[in-house]
Formats: C-alpha cells, structure tokens, sequence
C-alpha cells in the first residue's frame, strides 16, 4: 500500500493552510499595535501602556506572567480566522489573554473582570525601583 494515496488528510491540510498565514505578529505590528495603545499619564510613553481593559503594563514585561506583564492579542482569535497584522492586534495583560482565550465578542468590561487588580501607585513605583536593573 502507497503512503502517497493522492488525498490530504484534513489535518495535513489545516496545518498547511496554517502555515500560510503566520500565527505570530511580526515586529513591525507588535510596535503599531504598542504605539496604538493607550499612553499612562505621567509615565515615560516607550514603556508604559493600559491594556484594552484599562491595565497597566510595562513594555519590559512582555511574555511574562505578573500583573505588569502583557502579551499581543489577537482581537479576531487567530482560530476563527483573525489574522496576525497590526488592525487585529491589542495589548493585554498576560492574565486576562490567557481568560479571554479564543473569545471574539468581548467588551472591556468583561476583560477588567479578568484584570490582576492592581493600581498605578506608589507601591508600584516602589517595587520598580526595587528590581535592579530595571528602567521602566
């Protein structure tokens, strides 16, 4: 028997459409999609943003899991078509993209729901400062 029987196993062929449109943003977007993003009144805008729930985020936290870490989010999730280009991108709090999941109609209301509760102030600005080496 032939492993090559001519027909595409509906698997290989997802995974060849997938290959075809890129999972990930690029630089390029991620830097639209960061200077798209609300800037923090009275921090440094490079490195301070809120999230689409109002979070506040730093830019050297990205990929990581605390309440000041965020990722790029896929407004129209990724699995239901969304492509990876900077009009389909947001910044959120690692938490509440990990909560919103593949979710497309989530307003940001529901998203603050998931938020670490945290509040811009002088404890944060305290425990940036006792992180060495970090320049937020």
């Amino acid at each position: 028997m032939s492993s090559d029987s001519g027909s595409s196993s509906p698997r290989r062929a997802r995974k060849e459409k997938e290959e075809e449109r890129p999972r990930f943003f690029d630089t390029k977007a991620k830097s639209m999609c960061w200077a798209n993003a609300e800037t923090v009144p009275g921090r440094h805008p490079e490195r301070w943003r809120k999230d689409a729930a109002g979070n506040v985020v730093c830019k050297r936290f990205c990929n990581c899991q605390g309440c000041l870490c965020f990722e790029y989010d896929h407004i129209i999730p990724f699995s239901k078509g969304g492509e990876s280009v900077a009009e389909n991108c947001q910044i959120l709090q690692t938490r509440v993209n990990r909560l919103k999941s593949d979710k497309q109609e989530v307003d940001g209301s529901q998203l603050k729901g998931y938020s670490c509760d945290i509040k811009f102030t002088e404890s944060v600005r305290m425990l940036k400062e006792t992180i060495s080496g970090l320049k937020c």
